[in-house]
């Protein structure tokens, strides 16, 4: 469990990584290096490398620190740092644009799904032969080896299996709660959906509103991610023979089949019945919930109007390091369920946690010299060094392997087992993500029936996973791609 201090700011602490002192301090060979055109000396090179706007100041700072430390390895690079707008539907909207209109710079912030959109649109550098070769700034070591496997797979575009972008940080998804509060009323951490809704119970009792839920669009992802997270725990097991390349994840194709072969039916209680835990739930959240966005949740919960609320690692920095927080708090998992909720239920952990986040792309008009330096600073970004400036200052948790969490991170350590299924994700069906939260903003307040909400569902699910079985040639007899 992570205990926050109030109003004090992390010492940093330093990552394990297998890398010797020399290594962080020298990088690749002139001869690695954009050559120039006629003398001995490398031309110089101009990039600019944009970020998604940080919530703090300090952020702007550290990516500096980034940028220095790499141009001090590569003095011919010239790194101008950028900033897109904060707001998803803002940004999407930006690296769009700038996609299409060629106006977008050489390195640009992305997410794991955009990349798979953008690439087939043919908007982004297939980095894929590159993966293939040496990470000069992680000791030669073959660039695709040193992340952890099963972010690489989510990296790989589900249709051509290629790789456009780079992710720096993977996701653990936690409950903040208030300290204080828990002490006031006598309630220990949860572990079992019993427990937590008893203490949920108790709270409102005193008058306490114990649950911030944020509902009001698909990008909020609280829906998303308790759904996820209840539905592996009771149908997992159901799916499991599907996952053909053993990497314990259903991809698209892995998923297609088991909606084909009707496994995988959302009309099914199988795969349903964790709605109505959720709508149960739902009376111990705060009011509005469906108007309420992420960051409304979170300040909720940092004004200590709320004793619980949702956030990934990724808020860590902003939860802790927050002047409006007057109590201290803590961090555990979202309780599972037991079988008095369902029968089917495993009684054990499962984590969000693995899928990336942080992703850089280079756009497909960046050729030459310039593309040569783009991929050389992603390299660098994804290096033991980088990670270690990141993790200390960033609270990020890197996706590379054998590289220690700092200890202000332990908290979001996994302590179950990885989802099996993930097809309400945006990339495995757009629309299907937007359904969930849309039409279940309707079934929440009772506008629509279960049976209704699971109804739709189906039909866009269904749909999608035909389309993309046409797409690519998929049928059971050639086991929806996997037999070659």
């Amino acid at each position: 469990m992570f205990i926050g201090k109030k109003r004090r700011l992390s010492k940093g602490v330093s990552l394990t990584v297998g890398l010797s002192v020399a290594l962080a301090a020298c990088g690749p060979s002139n001869a690695d290096q954009p050559k120039g055109t006629g003398g001995d000396a490398p031309k110089t090179v101009n990039l600019t490398f944009a970020v998604e706007t940080p919530k703090q100041e300090e952020t702007k700072a550290v990516w500096q620190e980034i940028v220095n430390g790499y141009e001090q390895k590569k003095p011919n690079v010239k790194i101008k740092l950028d900033y897109t707008p904060s707001d998803g539907d803002a940004f999407r909207t930006w690296l769009t644009t700038g996609l299409i209109g060629g106006t977008a710079p050489e390195i640009v912030p992305s997410r794991y799904t955009w990349t798979h959109e953008d690439l087939n649109k043919d908007l982004l550098t297939d980095l894929t032969a590159e993966y293939d070769k040496p990470n000069p700034y992680t000791d030669n070591k073959i660039w695709k080896d040193t992340f952890t496997p099963t972010i690489l797979s989510e990296m790989k575009n589900p249709i051509s299996g290629k790789l456009s972008g780079v992710a720096l940080q993977t996701l653990a998804i936690r409950v903040f709660y208030n300290q204080d509060l828990f002490k006031k009323h006598g309630l220990q951490v949860p572990k079992t959906w019993p427990e937590f809704i008893e203490v949920q119970k108790k709270l409102k009792e005193n008058n306490v509103t114990p649950f911030a839920f944020a509902n009001s669009k698909p990008g909020d992802n609280h829906l998303l991610w308790v759904v996820n997270l209840m539905t592996n725990q009771i149908a997992a097991e159901k799916v499991r023979s599907f996952d053909w390349n053993n990497n314990r994840q259903l991809e698209l194709n892995e998923i297609a089949g088991a909606v084909d072969q009707g496994v995988i039916n959302l009309e099914s209680k199988d795969w349903n019945a964790v709605l109505p835990i959720v709508k149960d739930w739902s009376q111990y959240w705060a009011k509005g919930f469906n108007g309420t966005n992420g960051d409304t949740a979170k300040e909720m919960f940092l004004r200590g109007d709320v004793a619980m609320v949702m956030a990934g690692n990724f808020e860590l920095k902003t939860i802790q390091d927050s002047k409006a927080r007057k109590f201290e708090y803590g961090t555990f998992a979202l309780p599972y369920l037991t079988k008095a909720e369902n029968p089917n239920a495993a009684e054990k952990y499962y984590e969000l946690g693995g899928y990336p986040d942080m992703v850089f792309a280079i756009p497909k008009k960046v050729t030459g010299d310039k593309l040569e330096a783009a991929t050389d600073f992603l390299k660098y970004l994804s290096s033991p060094e980088v990670a270690a400036i990141m993790g200390n200052k960033m609270y990020t948790a890197t996706t590379l392997v054998n590289v220690k969490l700092p200890d202000n991170l332990q908290g979001f350590q996994f302590v179950g087992d990885r989802i099996l299924v993930n097809f309400y994700a945006a990339h495995i069906n757009k629309k299907l993500n937007e359904d969930l939260a849309r039409i279940g903003q309707l079934y929440l307040e009772n506008s629509v029936t279960l049976e209704k909400y699971v109804m739709e569902m189906q039909k866009t699910l269904q749909s999608g996973m035909d389309e993309a079985m046409k797409a690519n040639n998929w049928s059971k007899d050639n086991q929806y791609g996997s037999k070659k």
